[in-house]
């Protein structure tokens, strides 16, 4: 077989929609791994949520956490690369969110964290797993580290007019992401991590170019790593934006789409070769 590193995101990709991986897909990812080619994770979720897929897997390769600001070694290899928002620039973009104002506020220091309320809007980017914040209050007065990213719930009806401000006044520093429906989350990161630097420096830690990578995603976050790739697969469920970068689109994250691709692409041309 040839040697792929196979990078996925997480939800809505390896996950289903029910937030597991599927034995289907399971299986083939543990084929493709005992054939000799690897596996890696790069997801916008923290450690906390996303290192027991890794280990459900029995991953040996770095995870990318935080859409790439954060890739490091989980506590089996010896990594630990981080790009985070410079203190000066986190502290500035925190006075615009308490200025036009905020309902929570999640800064992500690494694998821990400081939230502006307890009072927690039910909100999976803001998924505490069953870690403790270090410290509750106004996240400005709290921080004394760079930040690896913010997670913001903005008041509803303003929800706009902060993701507009945040755009516009660090647009040179700063990535924003607006994320509509309920809760109207909006997420901060430097604008010099993305999941394709992360897994940039995994294929490199590991020993592959980007011809040798295929990358499986759903949603805006996954667009450059699809594109840096050299397959880069839109599942079913993909926005349409997503598809129209990829090399392929294959199916839904809930009918195994990650497995079909792989069985089809790399698993069945090497039985053809056999």
């Amino acid at each position: 077989m040839e040697q792929y590193l196979i990078a996925l995101d997480l939800d809505g990709t390896l996950l289903t929609s029910d937030k597991r991986i599927s034995a289907r897909t399971k299986e083939v990812l543990q084929t493709v791994m005992k054939a000799g080619g690897k596996v890696a994770i790069a997801t916008g979720r923290p450690p906390r949520t996303s290192i027991p897929f890794v280990r459900e897997l029995g991953l040996t390769t770095p995870l990318i956490n935080f859409n790439g600001a954060l890739v490091h070694g989980h506590g089996v290899v010896d990594v630990n690369l981080h790009t985070p928002i410079d203190h000066e620039v986190a502290m500035a973009a925190l006075d615009v969110c308490y200025g036009i104002g905020i309902r929570n506020l999640m800064a992500e220091v690494r694998d821990e964290f400081y939230l502006h309320t307890d009072a927690c809007v039910v909100d999976p980017l803001m998924d505490v797993g069953d870690r403790a914040p270090i410290a509750i209050g106004d996240v400005r007065t709290l921080i004394a580290s760079q930040v690896t990213s913010f997670v913001i719930n903005p008041l509803l009806d303003r929800a706009a007019e902060l993701a507009e401000a945040l755009r516009t006044q660090f647009h040179d520093t700063l990535t924003v992401r607006a994320w509509g429906g309920a809760h109207q989350t909006i997420e901060v990161m430097s604008n010099r991590a993305s999941k394709a630097s992360g897994l940039m420096q995994v294929a490199d830690l590991l020993g592959y170019d980007a011809s040798q990578i295929i990358a499986f995603g759903d949603e805006l976050n996954d667009v450059e790593m699809l594109l840096y790739a050299g397959i880069g697969v839109a599942m079913g469920n993909a926005r349409d934006a997503v598809k129209s970068v990829a090399d392929f689109v294959t199916d839904t994250c809930d009918r195994d789409g990650i497995a079909k691709f792989l069985e089809l692409h790399v698993l069945a041309e090497t039985a053809s070769r056999l």
